[in-house]
C-alpha cells in the first residue's frame, strides 16, 4: 500500500468520515431527500475497524500493547462527548417529556452509558413502540455495536499475536460467519439484523482485515485511482439506491462497506483521496464527526417531539448548523483537553472521572426508568394520568390456558384482540363457573384476513397459522377481533405473492376478493360446526386519546383542557363502511356479531374518561387494561362453557 508508514496520519480518512457523518445528518434531517444516507454508519464501521485495528497491530508489533492502555484510550476518546450529550438529553427531557416518555429516556440513557443501546432498542420494537424519530438516543445503537466489538477484538488479536497466518484465517472466518448471520437475519428477523452485533461485526472486520494486510501482508499498490473511483462510486450508489424499504443490511451493505475498503486501500496518493477527501473543510468535519454524530440526532428528535411531528425545514437546517457548532465546541473545549492534555493531573484523573460521570448518568437513567426521577410535567395531575393510561397495557403474548374440558375457544386478532385479554384473564382467575380451554393467537398490526400481506411484516404466516389452528377439532368457538378501520385505511397491504407489492385499495370492487376470501374462511369454520364470533370495531378517534389535550409550548408542557366524549355519530361515520360489510359476512356464514360500542358507549356518546376524569383509553383506540378488565363483559359468554 502506498503509505508513508502504517501509523501515519491520513487526512483523507477524516475526509471520508466527514462524508459519512454528513450523509447520516442529511438523512436524519431530510429523509425524503437523502434516503440512503443511513449507509454512512456502515462507512463509519469500516473506518473504525481499520483505524483501531491498525493501532492494535502497531502496538503488538512493537511489544507495547496492553489491555489497560487500549481501554483507557477508548475511555478518553468516547466518554467526554458522550457524557455531555447524555446529560444534555436528560436535562432537555426533564423540560419537555411526559413521565412515561422520561422513563423510556431513562432506559435509553442506561443503554447508552452501558453501551447496550442496540439490545435495548431491538427488544422494545413492536406495535406500540414509539416511532424512531421520537427517541432522542436512538443513534447510540451504532456506538454500542462498536464498543461490543472492541470488548472482544483486542483479546482475539492478542491471542493470535505470534501466529500471523492463523490470525488471518481467524479474521476471515469470523467475518464470513458474521456476514452469513447478517444475510440470514435480514430475511428472517430484519430488526435483529439491523441492531445486533453478530450481523454487523463483519463491517468492522472488513476494516480490520485491511489493517492486517497493511501491517503484516501486502496488497497490490497499483491502480490506486481506479480503486478510489470505484470505491467512491459504490458509496455514492449506496446513498442513491438505498431506502427504508430495502432489506438492509443484507447484501446491500456490501456497497458502502466494500466502497470504503477500496477508498482506504487506494491510499493517500490516489487523486480522489488527495484532492477531494483531503480538503481542509472535509478534514475539519471529519475531526468533529464523532460529537457531530452524537449531537445532531437528539436535537432533531426533541424538535419532532415538541412540534408533535416534522418541524419546518428551516428549523431542521438550523438545528443541523447548531449541531456543527456544538460538535466543534465539544471537540475543542472538552475532547482535546481530555485526550491530548500534557498535564500529569489530567492524565491521572481523566479516566476515573469520566468513568464516575458515566456511572452517575447510568444511575440517573435507572432512577428515571423507575419513575423515581420525574420530569417537570409530572407536577400536573392530569399528565400523571396520561402516563398512567399509556402504561396500562397487559398482554404478555400468545398462550394456552387449560380449562375444565377439552373444548377450547380460540381468540384471534391483532392488538384489538389483545386489549380484551385482561377481561379474559380476570374470568379465568375468578373461575366462578366452568370455563373453556382458552387459546390466544394474535399479531399486533396484522389483520386476520387470508390472501394478503403487509409490507415489512409476516402477517400472512400468522393468518395461516391462526386459521389452521381454528380448524382443529378441539376448537369449538373462534372469536375474531381486529382494528378493522386501521386495516381499511392502511396503504401497505398487498396481495400475497405479488412481487411488486402493489398497495390494495380496500372496500373497492376490484379488491372484493379480499373480503370474499375472509368470508370463505369463516364459512369453512361454521360448516365444521364451530361457533364463529366477529367483534366489530371498538371506539376510536383522537378525542379518546389522552395525549390529545396535552400541548408542548416551547420548553413547557401544559394541558389544554378536559377530554371530551366522542360523538357516536362521528364514530359511526368512520366505522360503518367496514362494520356493515362484516355484518353481512357474519349473516352469510351464520356467525355471531359483537359490537363493542354497545358496551362502551351510550346512545349518543363514547366517553373518553370515567366518572373520576381518568382516561379510559391508552391511545386513540386501545382500551386500558384496567378498563377492559372491569368494563367489558362482552367476551364472558365465550370463556364460560355453554
Amino acid at each position: 500500500m502506498n503509505h508513508p508508514g502504517p501509523h501515519a496520519y491520513r487526512p483523507e480518512v477524516d475526509g471520508l468520515r466527514a462524508v459519512a457523518v454528513l450523509a447520516v445528518v442529511a438523512f436524519h434531517a431530510f429523509p425524503g431527500a437523502a434516503h440512503g444516507g443511513f449507509a454512512g454508519v456502515d462507512v463509519f464501521f469500516v473506518i473504525s475497524g481499520f483505524l483501531i485495528s491498525s493501532i492494535i497491530f502497531q502496538d503488538l508489533k512493537s511489544g507495547r500493547f496492553s489491555f489497560t492502555g487500549f481501554y483507557w484510550r477508548r475511555v478518553r476518546r468516547i466518554f467526554p462527548a458522550l457524557v455531555l450529550v447524555l446529560a444534555a438529553c436528560l436535562g432537555l427531557g426533564w423540560l419537555v417529556l411526559l413521565p412515561h416518555e422520561y422513563a423510556r429516556l431513562g432506559k435509553h440513557v442506561v443503554g447508552g452509558a452501558g453501551f447496550v443501546s442496540n439490545f435495548a432498542l431491538w427488544r422494545e420494537t413492536g406495535y406500540f413502540d414509539v416511532i424512531a424519530e421520537k427517541k432522542p438516543l436512538l443513534h447510540l445503537w451504532s456506538l454500542a455495536v462498536e464498543e461490543q466489538y472492541y470488548l472482544l477484538w483486542p483479546l482475539m488479536l492478542f491471542l493470535f499475536r505470534s501466529r500471523l497466518a492463523q490470525m488471518l484465517w481467524m479474521i476471515g472466518a469470523v467475518a464470513a460467519l458474521s456476514f452469513a448471520v447478517n444475510i440470514w437475519l435480514t430475511f428472517h428477523s430484519p430488526t435483529a439484523a439491523f441492531f445486533l452485533p453478530a450481523g454487523r461485526f463483519w463491517e468492522l472486520l472488513a476494516g480490520s482485515l485491511l489493517a492486517y494486510f497493511q501491517h503484516y501482508g501486502r496488497l497490490p499498490d497499483a491502480h490506486s485511482n481506479a480503486k478510489a473511483t470505484l470505491g467512491a462510486a459504490m458509496i455514492a450508489a449506496a446513498f442513491a439506491l438505498l431506502a427504508a424499504g430495502r432489506a438492509f443490511p443484507g447484501w446491500w451493505a456490501l456497497l458502502p462497506v466494500l466502497g470504503t475498503v477500496l477508498l482506504i486501500w487506494a491510499g493517500p496518493a490516489a487523486w480522489l483521496n488527495r484532492r477531494v477527501l483531503s480538503q481542509p473543510a472535509l478534514v475539519f468535519v471529519g475531526l468533529i464527526s464523532y460529537p457531530l454524530y452524537l449531537w445532531h440526532w437528539p436535537l432533531l428528535s426533541y424538535a419532532r417531539i415538541v412540534h408533535g411531528g416534522e418541524p419546518p425545514a428551516a428549523l431542521r437546517l438550523a438545528l443541523c448548523a447548531l449541531s456543527v457548532l456544538l460538535a466543534w465546541l465539544t471537540y475543542e473545549l472538552i475532547e482535546k483537553k481530555v485526550r491530548f492534555s500534557k498535564l500529569p493531573a489530567m492524565k491521572r484523573i481523566a479516566v476515573p472521572a469520566l468513568a464516575g460521570s458515566m456511572a452517575a448518568l447510568g444511575v440517573a437513567g435507572v432512577l428515571a426508568l423507575q419513575s423515581r426521577l420525574l420530569p417537570q410535567s409530572a407536577s400536573l395531575p392530569f399528565i400523571r394520568e396520561v402516563s398512567g393510561a399509556y402504561n396500562d397495557w397487559d398482554y404478555g403474548g400468545d398462550r394456552i390456558i387449560l380449562g375444565d374440558s377439552g373444548r377450547a375457544v380460540l381468540f384471534v386478532g391483532d392488538s384489538h384482540m389483545q386489549h380484551y385479554w385482561p377481561r379474559i384473564q380476570k374470568l379465568l382467575a375468578e373461575h366462578t363457573a366452568p370455563v373453556h380451554t382458552v387459546i390466544l393467537k394474535t399479531s399486533a398490526g396484522c389483520a386476520p384476513m387470508p390472501g394478503i400481506e403487509r409490507k415489512g411484516a409476516r402477517c400472512s404466516e400468522f393468518v395461516a397459522q391462526a386459521f389452521g389452528l381454528a380448524r382443529q377439532p378441539e376448537i369449538d368457538t373462534v372469536v375474531i377481533a381486529a382494528s378493522w378501520v386501521g386495516f381499511l385505511h392502511r396503504r401497505d397491504y398487498y396481495r400475497l405473492g405479488d412481487p411488486d407489492q402493489t398497495p390494495l385499495e380496500l372496500l373497492t370492487p376490484q379488491i372484493e376478493w379480499v373480503l370474499q376470501g375472509f368470508e370463505a374462511a369463516l364459512a369453512e369454520l361454521t360448516a365444521a360446526g364451530k361457533r364463529v364470533v366477529l367483534v366489530l370495531s371498538s371506539p376510536r378517534g383522537n378525542a379518546l386519546n389522552p395525549k390529545s389535550v396535552v400541548e408542548r409550548d416551547g420548553m413547557t408542557v401544559h394541558v389544554r383542557g378536559a377530554l371530551a366524549p366522542l360523538p357516536r355519530s362521528e364514530l359511526a361515520a368512520l366505522t360503518a363502511p367496514i362494520d356493515q360489510r362484516l355484518r353481512r359476512i357474519a349473516a352469510a356464514v351464520g356467525a355471531s356479531v359483537v359490537d363493542p360500542t354497545e358496551w362502551l358507549c351510550t346512545a349518543s356518546l363514547c366517553p373518553s374518561t370515567d366518572e373520576h376524569g381518568r382516561p379510559l383509553y391508552k391511545d386513540d383506540s386501545h382500551l386500558r387494561a384496567s378498563v377492559a378488565r372491569e368494563r367489558f363483559p362482552a367476551v364472558d359468554r365465550y370463556v364460560y362453557l355453554r
